[in-house]
């Protein structure tokens, strides 16, 4: 059977920072980080939320030739590793996933091979999805299984879970997702499937699709026994997370929200059904957002629900992890933050979505359910756990 998992460090880069505080200070207040992408002015779809080069950190010695999807990647793994205060060791794993990786220079790369022009082989080899996970291992001298998981937009509670199922056999394993998204191909590839717009409002009944966001973010876990040998700080506890599918379309949810049930009862076990807040995956489209609600609610009754791509949009790879690291920041501050552009939802009559920045419960142990769902019908969830000092 699965062991807990003990976060012992993660890191962040979104478009609201490039580290937890500042990021989490940011998903509080009520200013719109959205802004316009370069070179989609003259689109229909031009907006999205986008991480600065300015945001990442710099780690000199690195293959100058990293997409933007790599290096974030890079900066949130230091960040984990820094705050984790871990020695280096070998015998550690890394998963650490994207899915729009492949694409991010496949214009400027086809172009030139198609015109029979010189592409340097760094250029080529970065377009392989899970060659991030080995640069990783080969910097810190990591050598343990490395790989990248690709689950649609579950890939970063997808990635969790693989990490989880190795934590026996190593030290430590770091688990990340990184994606950046807001570039011309990504952009046209997604709204030629009718699923972007330019304004995020999850749960929001004028909602019309989701926006783009960028971002990385990265966890470092130990089992128990490791966290005892090495004296970790444990930030918080993941349980198994509940995996399963809708069986039914390959972009809409089943109406019935057969494929989330499943995946969250699974998830539940551990803890017998008691939480505090769900992270809702609330992508802004349509169709999905209140599916998840009539799900969670029938689930819960009434639990507070916030949506953290109502600031950031959707990071893809990285969403999971993303808002696992919001999770934790939520309950060690102990503030659910507000849904932002939420005006009005008709189909809220539990009174559920935040609206407002609100406090948790004043007790000991918090817990929060993290929801990811995916094309395919993929559907993940995880309790996240706070233990209070």
């Amino acid at each position: 059977m699965m062991n807990i998992a003990n976060v012992v460090g993660y890191g962040i880069i979104d478009s609201l920072g490039n580290n937890p505080i500042d990021c989490f200070s940011k998903m509080l207040d009520n200013n719109d980080y959205i802004t316009d992408i370069p070179l989609m002015a003259e689109y229909s779809i031009n907006k999205g939320f986008i991480v600065a080069e300015s945001q990442i950190t710099d780690i000199s010695d690195l293959p100058k030739s990293l997409t933007k999807t790599q290096r974030m990647g890079f900066h949130a793994v230091s960040q984990a590793l820094t705050m984790s205060k871990l020695p280096p060791r070998q015998n550690v794993a890394v998963i650490f996933s994207s899915v729009l990786n492949d694409i991010e220079t496949l214009e400027e790369v086809f172009l030139k091979l198609l015109g029979d022009k010189r592409v340097p082989p760094r250029k080529i080899l970065n377009r392989i999805p899970d060659l991030l996970p080995s640069y990783i291992a080969s910097y810190y001298q990591f050598m343990g299984h490395t790989l990248s998981v690709f689950a649609a937009c579950a890939t970063g509670i997808s990635s969790i879970d693989y990490a989880m199922r190795l934590l026996d056999e190593y030290d430590y394993v770091v688990v990340g997702g990184s994606d950046a998204g807001c570039h011309n191909i990504g952009i046209r590839y997604f709204n030629s499937l009718g699923a972007l717009s330019n304004y995020s409002q999850p749960f929001d009944d004028q909602r019309s699709g989701f926006v783009m966001g960028e971002g990385a973010a990265a966890l470092v876990l130990q089992n128990i026994d490791k966290t005892n040998e090495y004296n970790s700080q444990v930030y918080a506890r993941l349980y198994p997370p509940g995996m399963s599918n809708d069986a039914l379309d390959a972009t809409a949810p089943a109406e019935d929200g057969r494929g989330a049930r499943l995946a969250i009862s699974k998830a539940l076990l551990k803890v017998n059904g008691t939480i505090d807040a769900v992270s809702a995956h609330a992508t802004s489209t349509p169709v999905g957002d209140m599916i998840e609600y009539a799900t969670v609610t029938d689930l819960f009754w009434a639990k507070p629900i916030y949506a953290p791509k109502s600031k950031i949009g959707h990071t893809m790879a990285a969403a999971g992890i993303i808002e696992t690291v919001y999770s934790i920041e939520s309950m060690r501050q102990g503030i659910i933050p507000h849904i932002q552009n939420l005006e009005k939802c008709s189909g809220d009559t539990l009174s559920c979505l935040a609206q407002h920045n609100q406090l948790y419960p004043n007790q000991q142990i918090l817990r929060t359910l993290n929801n990811s769902f995916g094309f395919g019908g993929k559907c993940a969830s995880q309790v996240i756990e706070v233990i209070k000092n």
